[in-house]
Order: C-alpha cells, then sequence, then structure tokens
C-alpha cells in the first residue's frame, strides 16, 4: 500500500507476543528509510511497557504507533525486518 510516496506492507491481525502473551493488532511495515530511521514498523495501538518513545502518525487516514527503534536495515528480506522490529516488544 502506497502513501506520500512510500510504500507499505500492511498485515491485518499480527500476532505479537510480549510478556508470554499474544495479542493480535494491525500493522504497517515500512520497509524504507521514514522519519530519520532505517525502516520502520508501526502499531494500530501502543504495546504498554514495551519500547521507547511511542509516537504517533497518520498514514493511509488511519492512526498508526511505532516507537523508537533504529537500525534495521532496508537491505534485509522483509521477514528478517519484521523480525527484527518483533524483537524489541518481546
Amino acid at each position: 500500500m502506497s502513501d506520500a510516496g512510500i510504500t507499505y506492507v500492511y498485515l491485518p491481525n499480527l500476532n505479537i507476543t510480549t510478556d508470554g502473551q499474544t495479542r493480535s493488532l494491525d500493522a504497517l511495515l515500512c520497509p524504507v528509510q521514514h522519519g530519520g530511521y532505517t525502516t520502520r514498523l508501526f502499531l494500530a495501538e501502543p504495546i504498554p511497557n514495551k519500547g521507547q518513545n511511542w509516537t504517533i502518525h497518520v498514514i493511509l487516514s488511519r492512526t498508526w504507533h511505532t516507537w523508537s527503534w533504529n537500525n534495521v536495515p532496508a537491505n534485509l528480506e522483509l521477514l528478517q525486518i519484521l523480525s527484527a522490529h518483533l524483537r524489541a516488544l518481546r
């Protein structure tokens, strides 16, 4: 899905495991630079007590949340980029 010249991967009902519990959230994976970050993962809502400096972004006419987590290289496979971002929430 594209917005403002950036292509995102929409991940509906992504299972995210934190603190031994799994929750399902819509997510957007941005596999290119966005706002000074090499890649980003946006979630439908923030994960309490995980990540730091959560910010809110409007992408594709929807509100998304992301945290300060940088240096996940854009030259990785999409699944590797996603896995690297999810590790920060465990």
